[in-house]
């Protein structure tokens, strides 16, 4: 978002708090049955998390050759590294003899990657480099046992991966840019690409997956669900929207932002006095508080559970005690923030099954979560 884009914004936020007014779009229903049906929750899963890119890892926590990362995403094994070359692969984290892990979830760094059944040995490209008693497998050649190649790119300080195998003839690099579009182009613009983690979490939730977010793409709850936490620092059920394809970027200001008016606009910056939320289709949302930015994806773990993997970006990590103390504090006050959130979609969740209701209801201030929903819909439809 270059300075012209910051006044503007600036402009029509100012022009809505005058109006004691908020963006609006059409209400929404949700069927209960979207969060309870095991066929549906199979249909988002085939359709939705292995169709589109989804961030799962901070690109710097694979900074040197030979890094990796293991996690299941939407049911696929995955094991992501960084190559000789610098570049990212991606792989279905099975040795291609009898199927083992290769790897352990999380992080670890080898050179090559070593399955622990029976030692089949492959290079940071996939390719099998070795395997005992290799004159034994005259019927597997070694040029047809690489690993199984997954989609995936860096962006934005992010590693994306889509979790499905490579088709025949298809690249396994992803068009990140363009998939990420004017969003993304936002957050490369704040110098995004370079950012590092100085926090990670990751744990699961019971809820559908859909739950988190529409929480997280409304204003509309936080003068209650916060009212001991960011509350005061926000104006109520106040908000710009706009949306990019199935992308959203929801503009929420402080009350500290009419102070500009008594400024010359070419000092006018958003950083100090909003926060804008980034939220990249179907699942990963990035939350960008000026000098830093705090991520997560949802990935569905069962129709009713899901796993969330977060991690707070920061442009250089800090190299006094101040400055690690500074980000401990940030950290604690976003998902102090977001605990609550979560918190209360639990609690939704666990009503849903009890025949109160047919149907959850979305105003037309909840426009961002409308929209999701009918891109979620859309997405199952194609």
């Amino acid at each position: 978002m270059n300075h012209e884009e910051q006044i503007a914004m600036i402009r029509r936020t100012l022009a809505l708090i005058d109006a004691k007014d908020s963006e609006r779009g059409e209400p929404a229903i949700s069927p209960v049955s979207r969060y309870l049906d095991t066929g549906r929750y199979q249909q988002e899963v085939e359709k939705i998390f292995r169709q589109y890119p989804l961030a799962v890892c901070p690109s710097a926590s694979l900074a040197k050759a030979g890094d990796s990362f293991a996690i299941d995403v939407a049911g696929i094994p995955l094991v992501i590294v960084r190559a000789e070359d610098g570049e990212i692969n991606a792989f279905v984290n099975a040795c291609r003899h009898r199927g083992a892990r290769i790897k352990a979830p999380g992080l670890s760094s080898q050179r090559v990657m070593v399955c622990p059944y029976h030692s089949w040995t492959y290079g940071l490209d996939g390719a099998l480099r070795g395997r005992p008693h290799a004159h034994e497998f005259p019927h597997a050649p070694a040029s047809d046992c690489a690993l199984a190649r997954v989609p995936a790119a860096e962006a934005l300080g992010l590693v994306w991966v889509v979790p499905r195998v490579v088709k025949e003839g298809e690249s396994a690099a992803l068009d990140i840019a363009e998939w990420l579009g004017r969003f993304g182009a936002d957050l490369r613009g704040w110098g995004y690409d370079s950012w590092k983690p100085v926090s990670e979490r990751e744990f699961i939730n019971a809820t559908n997956w859909k739950i988190p977010f529409e929480g997280n793409l409304e204003s509309y709850h936080f003068q209650y669900a916060h009212r001991n936490s960011i509350a005061p620092m926000f104006y109520d059920n106040l908000l710009v929207a706009d949306h990019d394809r199935q992308h959203q970027r929801m503009f929420l200001p402080k009350r500290s932002i009419e102070g500009l008016r008594e400024r010359p606009v070419a000092e006018w910056q958003v950083g100090p006095h909003a926060n804008i939320i980034y939220f990249f289709f179907p699942a990963t949302f990035i939350l960008h508080e000026g000098d830093h930015a705090n991520a997560f994806t949802v990935l569905p773990e069962a129709v009713d559970r899901c796993r969330v993997i977060g991690s707070t970006l920061v442009p250089e990590l800090p190299a006094t005690e101040k400055s690690a103390n500074y980000w401990r504090k940030n950290v604690a006050s976003f998902w102090g923030a977001l605990d609550e959130d979560f918190a209360l979609g639990v609690s939704a969740q666990s009503t849903l099954a009890s025949g109160a209701q047919e149907a959850l209801y979305f105003g037309a201030t909840e426009c961002g979560a409308a929209r999701f929903h009918r891109d979620v819909e859309a997405a199952i439809a194609a």
